[in-house]
């Protein structure tokens, strides 16, 4: 999946013909002190619609260097042109946090979709680390105080809730094809698959780790938190998560203004991210990849 309550839909990037796509491999954007460049294309169908450039839609405070156009070859072997767009590793569009709460009984924490028994989309309370009690785990010390780690330093050697530390002192370079080409099958994304970058400047990933080895990499209450290695990234839709925040009774508030019809960003294989709706509704014509043309 491209991310937890979004769709693809076709958009003409500087003029090309675009398709709705699927996915992409896990070669993406990333780095830790140096700017890194990423290309994933994949694909299934095509499209026109009005030509926009890249920088266009893309929130003025998300980019960290002008949009640039440079050669690239895709993971088909084809040599292509490749928009390429930098960002910061913690962009001033978003306020990240909270993640971890600092005792099991505190409402200061973020969320996390549990895989293990009785899953779903939680919120990280008192309610939550009762149910990880009950499934034998033990997240805290006697006094209520939860285990904080870091995922970037060693195994913590209990059950502990993840929060890395953000590295505002790089950033990351991510291309996207400006004529994507068709795969013969559509790609599977996996378990934090990078998928594309958020017109917020965020890269975007697939769904987040399990935590059923004891160790809970949380998540705001937007969706996102912060990569061992510094830098701040999406595993929801930022701008529709609060509708499955609220499907799931979970009792936090997104601070990003929520759009489920809008574009949210755009995927690796260079095609527009939407929210789950069109025209107010859930559409009824999408493909195999939760894509359509419009």
């Amino acid at each position: 999946m491209i991310a937890p309550g979004s769709r693809l839909l076709a958009l003409a990037l500087v003029g090309a013909l675009v398709v709705a796509a699927c996915g992409s491999s896990d070669d993406g954007a990333g780095g830790t002190t140096t700017t890194t460049d990423a290309a994933s294309p994949s694909t299934t169908a095509a499209a026109a619609s009005e030509p926009v450039t890249v920088a266009e839609l893309f929130d003025p405070d998300a980019l960290a260097a002008e949009v640039t156009e440079v050669d690239c070859t895709l993971e088909n072997g084809s040599t292509t042109s490749c928009h390429r767009l930098v960002v910061a590793s913690i962009p001033g569009t978003v306020d990240p946090g909270p993640f971890c709460p600092p005792t099991v009984d505190s409402d200061e924490g973020g969320i996390f979709t549990w895989d293990g028994d009785d899953p779903g989309l939680y919120a990280l309370d008192a309610s939550f680390w009762s149910l990880m009690d009950q499934q034998g785990y033990s997240f805290a010390d006697a006094d209520g105080s939860l285990h904080i780690a870091d995922p970037a330093d060693a195994a913590p050697g209990q059950d502990s809730c993840l929060e890395a530390t953000p590295d505002d002192s790089y950033t990351l370079a991510v291309l996207l094809p400006t004529a994507p080409e068709d795969l013969d099958e559509p790609t599977d994304l996996g378990t934090v698959s990078q998928v594309g970058l958020a017109l917020d400047g965020v890269t975007i990933f697939g769904d987040a780790p399990s935590g059923t080895s004891g160790a809970i990499p949380a998540l705001d209450p937007c969706g996102g938190h912060v990569d061992p290695s510094g830098y701040y990234h999406w595993h929801f839709g930022a701008t529709s998560i609060q509708s499955n925040l609220d499907a799931a009774g979970v009792p936090r508030e997104c601070g990003e203004p929520q759009d489920e019809d809008a574009i949210f960003g755009v995927a690796f294989d260079g095609y527009a991210i939407y929210g789950p709706h069109h025209d107010g509704t859930d559409p009824t014509d999408l493909d195999e990849c939760s894509g359509h043309v419009a």
